[in-house]
């Protein structure tokens, strides 16, 4: 067990409590994506797809955060909530897995994503991929990726305007697509999940802009884990981003190593 005692005296600043806490979970949601033969496809009301894998692990990790964190709301793809609990103080956000089409049809690039917004930023995100046995994990003073065993900590890469690597979604949009030309010296990957900001943590990568909204709970882990590597989520006008506004949406953003990408996007 990770903690015995008082779970009312739990603080979110117990550093130590929170990370051996939140990786032993993500282990425990990376094992059923393993095990679990459930992938047949379900449609939800949007016309995205869902397994009842998600299903399971979207209820195991709200069980455990409600057990160590009762008060503090969680919001989930996979769950009912009130818009307005984006303009909470904190709040968890969650998507049990990020990329289930890929998950569903076999494929490698899904992850599980977790993360605390504080104050309209994310405080700390974890990020498990079950094929490669990966997690990624930041906060405000750690960051690391522990992969098979190995521990290792994340850093940008330093600018580097003759060869920029830019990453893009497998269905990147035509307005980004339309951006990214104007680009000299890059070279471009694409990957269907919150990968392209571990990508960017591990100095593997410099820059992924999308100008298409997605979903809060698709970036807010990977942006906690690039800003505590050093790196940045930004809104197209080179503001911070920020959480704490009545959508899901993201809008538009751009995630990088280095606030001088932004050059190339104005």
């Amino acid at each position: 067990k990770i903690y015995v005692g008082n779970m009312n005296n739990i603080s979110l600043n117990d550093d130590s409590f929170i990370e051996a806490f939140l990786i032993d979970l993500t282990c425990k949601c990376m094992k059923i994506a393993m095990l679990d033969y459930e992938k047949k496809v379900f449609y939800k009301k949007d016309g995205t797809v869902i397994t009842k894998t998600d299903s399971k692990i979207n209820d195991l990790i709200i069980k455990e955060l409600n057990k160590f964190f009762p008060k503090i709301p969680i919001i989930s793809e996979e769950k009912s909530f009130k818009k307005t609990t984006f303009l909470e103080e904190k709040y968890w956000i969650i998507d049990p897995i990020d990329g289930t089409s890929s998950f569903a049809r076999g494929a490698d690039n899904y992850t599980i994503n977790l993360a605390l917004i504080e104050n309209g930023i994310p405080k700390l995100g974890v990020i498990g991929n079950p094929p490669s046995d990966t997690i990624w994990y930041g906060n405000s003073r750690n960051s690391f990726v522990k992969r098979k065993g190995s521990k290792v900590n994340l850093e940008v890469s330093k600018f580097n305007d003759k060869n920029i690597r830019v990453l893009l979604s497998t269905n990147a949009d035509k307005d980004t697509m339309n951006l990214v030309k104007n680009i000299n010296n890059k070279s471009i990957e694409r990957y269907s999940s919150s990968i392209k900001f571990c990508r960017i943590a591990e100095g593997k990568a410099d820059v992924y802009p999308r100008l298409q909204s997605i979903n809060k709970w698709d970036i807010a882990a990977g942006d906690a884990i690039l800003r505590s590597a050093g790196g940045s989520l930004l809104n197209t006008d080179g503001t911070n981003y920020k959480y704490n506004f009545k959508s899901e949406k993201t809008g538009p953003f751009i995630a990088t190593s280095s606030i001088k990408f932004l050059k190339y996007f104005k």
